[in-house]
């Protein structure tokens, strides 16, 4: 079994899209399936060194 990793440079909210797009084009395959999706938001730049913890 192979387990690879993919990540697609997409605005947020198409994961589910893009989900069902990856697992028709892999069904001529054979037995494979896609096993999770994540969204990745990107991170704010924060001025200062404040990483939100308190003094």
């Amino acid at each position: 079994m192979l387990t690879i990793t993919i990540q697609v440079d997409r605005p947020p909210g198409q994961a589910i899209g893009i989900k069902e797009q990856l697992a028709m084009a892999l069904e001529h395959i054979g037995d494979a399936r896609v096993v999770s999706v994540t969204e990745t938001h990107p991170e704010q730049m924060r001025i200062g060194g404040n990483d939100g913890t308190t003094d």
